[in-house]
């Protein structure tokens, strides 16, 4: 099945960008993000027979923001971080969704206002201390999504080449393949990756590996994929094309998300049709 994003809708309420979706026939929607917005839940919950939803990360987005980071040292933001986690598990089994999905860990706390920009100077916690305390975020989480009856998915971090130069090395957890089998291979088997192309094309850049290899390592644990495309230097979330790299190493019968910005309505009709069209043709 394929979804369309709300990620990238960041000033509109989501209840608003629901409605608009469904007006034009649009009804595979992957919530992430947004504007806290007053009891958006049941918002939510009174469409479901209208809709097929998944939850994505930061969902529902609280009254005071902050920035999940299930392997922070911070303990305060590190328990928020689980705790928003667990009430979209919950959410997620109440609107039938299969899985919930969240990205991997940072080694530093970023300030709110610099996502999607270049990371700000900090002291960065080990690697060691990082995959442990996202490692045991996750099997809190496990637990919680087994008593759901849903998957967690582990999406893929990207990595800038302006960021590592600030760091003078990785910031970001699960960005290579042999440390997200690592991750992986600690937690129980409800947990797997959500695939973020974009990111990949990204980091395997930055950091100077083979997608088509990590993807190789990776390919067991992938369960869904986030879609779109880039210029290998930033996450643009620019427009799917026919010819884009990705599509001769997706694996068929999945969970597909389109995480691209918003033109209009039928540009956005025309991307879920493309999409539909290359999927169905996935060997």
């Amino acid at each position: 099945m394929i979804y369309l994003s709300t990620g990238m809708y960041k000033k509109n309420f989501t209840s608003k960008i629901i409605n608009n979706l469904i007006k034009n026939n649009i009804t595979n929607i992957e919530l992430s993000s947004g504007l806290y917005e007053k009891n958006i839940t049941k918002k939510i919950i009174c469409n479901k027979k209208r809709v097929n939803y998944l939850i994505h990360n930061y969902f529902p987005p609280p009254e005071k923001a902050f920035v999940f980071n299930l392997s922070s040292n911070n303990h305060n933001i590190r328990n928020k971080s689980i705790n928003l986690a667990i009430k979209a598990i919950q959410l997620s089994k109440k609107v039938n969704a299969h899985y919930y999905s969240f990205h991997g860990g940072f080694l530093i706390d970023p300030d709110i206002k610099t996502l999607g920009m270049a990371l700000e100077t900090q002291v960065l916690i080990s690697k060691k201390d990082g995959i442990k305390n996202f490692v045991n975020s996750v099997q809190i989480l496990s637990d919680e999504a087994k008593k759901q009856g849903i998957e967690l998915l582990i999406e893929n971090n990207v990595l800038t080449k302006e960021n590592l130069l600030k760091y003078k090395k990785n910031s970001l957890l699960f960005l290579e393949a042999d440390e997200i089998i690592t991750i992986i291979k600690k937690l129980p088997s409800n947990v797997g990756i959500l695939l973020d192309v974009g990111h990949l094309n990204v980091s395997a850049k930055t950091l100077k590996f083979c997608k088509y290899e990590f993807i190789k390592k990776c390919n067991n644990w992938i369960k869904g994929y986030h879609l779109s495309e880039n210029n290998g230097i930033s996450d643009q979330n620019k427009p799917i094309k026919d010819k884009s790299w990705f599509w001769k190493v997706l694996k068929k019968n999945l969970t597909y998300s389109l995480e691209i910005k918003f033109r209009n309505i039928p540009f956005l009709k025309e991307q879920l049709k493309l999409a539909n069209k290359k999927i169905n043709n996935l060997c």
